[in-house]
């Protein structure tokens, strides 16, 4: 009987079908890594828009900010938010002299609509009673 060196077929099959399997699992989790990633960066992209947004408020004077009036500003959010976004300012007066304002910036994230909230209290400066 002659001994031969080398890999039957059932081996090399049975090999290429766990290198597959294992090619499948890693390109999934760079696939699930590149999508959290790119969710995280939408968030934060909402999160400093809503920043943003709080901060030019509060430069604005205290008369201008208009209680029950929705300011709109979604034609300032970054273009490097997903589509359907919106970014919506509501004034509230929880006491004399001073205003909430709660800013809501929502976007969609695949198939998930999200939402980013922050709220500020801005109070009068500068004036006494």
């Amino acid at each position: 009987m002659k001994h031969s060196d080398g890999f039957t077929i059932v081996e090399l099959v049975a090999t290429i079908v766990v290198f597959g399997i294992a090619s499948l699992g890693i390109a999934n989790m760079f696939y699930s890594m590149q999508s959290i990633q790119q969710q995280s960066s939408h968030l934060d992209i909402a999160t400093r828009a809503a920043q943003r947004e709080v901060e030019m408020l509060r430069n604005e004077t205290y008369n201008a900010l208009v209680v029950g009036q929705p300011i709109n500003f979604t034609s300032d959010l970054p273009s490097a938010l997903p589509k359907n976004k919106s970014g919506i300012v509501t004034v509230t007066e929880p006491s004399p002299g001073l205003k909430r304002v709660d800013v809501s910036v929502t976007y969609s994230d695949g198939s998930k609509q999200q939402q980013v909230q922050l709220s500020s209290i801005i109070g009068v400066l500068g004036l006494s009673k």
